[in-house]
């Protein structure tokens, strides 16, 4: 396999871990571990899509991603310490820790045009699975009010970021995805 059937296999590997576990229930400190961990791998692709993308528009959106992501990672923390809520590991944000830096790494090693297809292909996959996680298993679970206003407030942004990507991906057309 070439690089870019390797770093397909490894997106579409990847892109199903927020949404295998539709059926989990989480306690409120892991919740906000998991959207921690989230806002993080988004800010780290961010910070590199705005480096190496070459298509403005993607840049733009790398940049929004990431003031995006470090407010409602922000927001996260006001809401734990309102809530009186620790963040706690979990084995789904490990997994996802894990994941994210999979993904980092076959992200460093595309280029040009490739680069710019494989990160919005990621970013929509990405959205796509953590839609899936709010609805089936982050807000469910959600114990305190204040978190549950926060994960359906952050699902809303969620959605936005995903229409946006496909936006840009419909003009830039798929990345390579053949195996």
């Amino acid at each position: 396999m070439n690089t870019k059937q390797c770093v397909s296999a490894l997106l579409l590997a990847t892109s199903f871990t927020f949404a295998t576990a539709h059926a989990a229930t989480y306690t409120d400190g892991e919740i906000m571990e998991i959207m921690k961990v989230a806002n993080e791998a988004e800010i780290d692709a961010g910070d590199m899509a705005e480096d190496k993308a070459k298509n403005s528009e993607v840049k733009d959106f790398a940049k929004h991603m990431k003031e995006e992501h470090k407010k409602n990672k922000k927001e996260g923390k006001s809401v734990s310490k309102d809530a009186k809520i620790k963040m706690k590991s979990s084995a789904k944000s490990k997994e996802l820790e894990k994941d994210a830096k999979n993904k980092l790494s076959g992200l460093k090693k595309m280029k040009d045009e490739n680069f710019d297809k494989t990160y919005i292909t990621q970013q929509i996959e990405m959205h796509q699975a953590l839609l899936t996680e709010l609805d089936s298993s982050l807000i469910p679970s959600a114990q305190d009010p204040k978190l549950k206003t926060f994960l359906e407030e952050t699902k809303t942004h969620v959605q936005e970021h995903l229409t946006k990507a496909q936006e840009i991906q419909q003009k830039m057309g798929p990345a390579n995805q053949t195996m």
